[in-house]
């Protein structure tokens, strides 16, 4: 049974630990509970990793956010992956070098994402490497990263939000 007192407590620790904006959160609950429950049955999709390197599923999510959003998902995405483990500096190339340092087969992951969040033809090259360096299973899990990205910037657009997209420096 959704326990909507729950969720509350969930969206303010989640405002106080990552300092992030849940006005659009908070707003769902009040005014359409059952939204919020369907929202809130998605958000593991947007964390979830079983077998991919953190690395590998931080440069997916990163890379897509960043192409979807303008600033305060983009910083959230960033903290979680410095809290999962990713190293800053990886961080820092994707949010400011386009990914242009990074080792081979990193730099295959955010070109990949990059054309996947672009909708983009991927060249087959490009598709063999991925399908070749990483298992089945963990392109599903790339596959849920960038896709999660996409959720969060359309329902604070579609919710008039727009305000908490805003450009901002990303801190790493």
């Amino acid at each position: 049974m959704f326990d909507v007192q729950k969720s509350l407590e969930m969206i303010e620790g989640f405002k106080t630990h990552y300092n992030y904006d849940t006005a659009y959160m908070e707003e769902m609950l009040k005014i359409s509970p059952a939204s919020y429950e369907v929202f809130e049955a998605f958000l593991p999709m947007a964390t979830f990793v079983n077998k991919a390197p953190v690395d590998v599923i931080n440069i997916a999510r990163i890379t897509a956010i960043k192409n979807e959003d303008c600033g305060t998902c983009v910083q959230l995405y960033v903290d979680l992956a410095i809290e999962a483990g990713l190293d800053k500096e990886v961080a820092r190339e994707i949010i400011f070098n386009k990914g242009e340092s990074l080792s081979l087969d990193l730099k295959l992951v955010y070109d990949f994402t990059l054309a996947v969040s672009n909708n983009e033809t991927i060249d087959a090259n490009v598709s063999d490497r991925m399908n070749q360096t990483y298992s089945r299973e963990v392109m599903m899990e790339i596959s849920l990263a960038i896709a999660a990205t996409k959720v969060f910037p359309t329902i604070k657009r579609v919710l008039n939000y727009m305000q908490s997209c805003s450009v901002i420096q990303i801190k790493v």
